[in-house]
């Protein structure tokens, strides 16, 4: 059997810093691995890559016995194009869907040219449908799977997303495109599920799950051994949250000699609770942390349950600053502000003063309890998949005009990328080549931002 994996382009019409944050195809590579476990021939495809290229020569050259497609939250368009593109090159070929999208919205994808909708994907389910595929067993519900043929009905469908180290092979020929912010090549590693944080507008421990499910650390750094790219991202919700695994990581990077440059997330919390372990991930290769501070205010902080308050976002950032590591600051922009308010972020920002800051509107998903907060106010259906990208205004403004809103925000953004501490860092720790792709990125955004302006009402 083989089959066809494809990850769509870039939808050109969303809000997004897609020219700067565009790593490797991770729901894909696992997939991939689970496929050729199974024995499957597989070709990955990313259109975001190959931005001209056609399903269609892919379908002529591979002649897949199926395609699969990955989908993100503002996917959702690209990918029933892609879908209905297959269908037409031939009806016999089935169609499955996973990612993202498919696991927060399965029913997105409830269309006559999808044929199965993985809301989550796991070994067992993976072996079931191909299976099915087949023809060596008969069409009965699948943990974890919707299928055309039952009607998309499955009452037993809920299971987590199962480890799968990706098959970084299928990605080869795209590898040196992949970045995250200015480092490139950069890889994706992730090495723990779930979150021990509640954060309301969060989704991630939603989908991952609330307990934490760690990959064991050995098996981590093996992979990050093997990998040619200098650079690794780590993805984990948090991944300076256990100390005992920070060490025994330090100690397994010092043994086997494994030269890196890391950027994670980490919690205020978890970079207080372990001031002494910092000097040593820097020493390690950790090079920038993305914390999430949301506010300015310990009210909003509150709102939002995060569990640090203004003081302990300061502490945490000094700690950062001490040990040599870059603080990639994000924010939230919430509906409620006032004029006022933009400026004291913009004061907040001055005084923080970390290496980059990043924003977004709040995005009351429909997985959220913020959902029903806010749905009266809404600008934009549930449906309408393209609008919720974290880039555009969800929210009806109620201080000041929608139109008024995005010029505060335009005017935001200018300050944030423009300050003299970020553009001294970008300089100095990306190369130029990189440093001219990120203000590209800014530049679309910015412009994108002039639209929303201009035309919303």
């Amino acid at each position: 059997m083989k089959i066809l994996l494809v990850r769509p382009w870039v939808n050109k019409n969303i809000t997004t810093v897609k020219n700067y944050l565009f790593g490797e195809p991770m729901g894909l590579e696992c997939f991939s691995a689970l496929l050729k476990e199974n024995g499957v021939e597989v070709l990955l495809v990313d259109f975001m890559v190959e931005a001209k290229a056609v399903i269609e020569t892919y379908l002529e050259s591979f002649e897949p016995d199926a395609v699969g497609i990955t989908s993100q939250c503002t996917d959702v368009e690209n990918v029933k194009a892609i879908a209905k593109a297959v269908k037409l090159y031939c009806k016999a070929i089935p169609v499955l869907v996973g990612g993202v999208q498919a696991s927060c919205f399965p029913n997105a994808f409830f269309v006559p040219e999808v044929d199965y909708v993985f809301k989550s994907t796991t070994r067992k389910n993976v072996k079931e449908v191909l299976e099915e595929l087949e023809g060596s067993s008969n069409m009965r519900r699948i943990d974890g799977v919707y299928s055309r043929v039952l009607d998309f009905i499955n009452d037993g469908e809920f299971c987590y997303n199962e480890y799968i180290v990706p098959d970084r092979s299928s990605t080869v020929k795209y590898r040196k495109a992949y970045k995250y912010v200015g480092y490139q090549p950069c890889a994706i590693v992730q090495t723990a599920y779930g979150c021990r944080n509640r954060c309301t507008f969060c989704i991630r421990w939603k989908i991952e799950g609330g307990e934490l499910r760690e990959v064991p650390i050995a098996e981590i750094v093996n992979q990050i051994a093997a990998l040619d790219e200098p650079y690794v991202m780590i993805c984990d919700n948090d991944f300076l949250i256990n100390a005992s695994r920070l060490e025994t990581f330090c100690d397994l990077l010092e043994t086997q000699n494994v030269k890196k440059e890391f950027i994670c997330y980490g919690s205020v919390n978890s970079i207080l609770e372990k001031p002494q372990l910092l000097s040593r991930l820097r020493k390690n290769g950790l090079v920038a942390v993305i914390v999430g501070y949301e506010a300015f205010e310990d009210r909003q902080l509150s709102i939002y349950n995060k569990a640090s308050t203004i003081d302990d976002n300061e502490q945490a950032t000094s700690l950062l600053k001490a040990n040599d590591i870059a603080c990639w600051g994000s924010f939230i922009l919430h509906p409620d502000w006032s004029k006022k308010d933009f400026k004291k972020l913009l004061d907040y920002l001055d005084y923080l003063k970390p290496e980059l800051a990043t924003f977004s509107p709040l995005v009351p998903h429909p997985m959220t309890s913020l959902y029903e907060t806010y749905k009266d106010r809404l600008l934009y259906d549930a449906e309408d998949y393209d609008k919720w990208n974290f880039g555009d205004v969800l929210i009806r403004p109620s201080k000041m005009s929608l139109k008024a809103y995005y010029w505060e925000v335009l005017k935001l953004s200018l300050k944030m990328n423009g300050n003299i501490y970020s553009v001294r860092y970008t300089l100095k720790a990306f190369p130029i080549a990189n440093t001219l792709k990120m203000i590209t990125g800014f530049n679309t955004l910015f412009s994108i931002y002039i639209k929303n302006m201009l035309t919303r009402r």
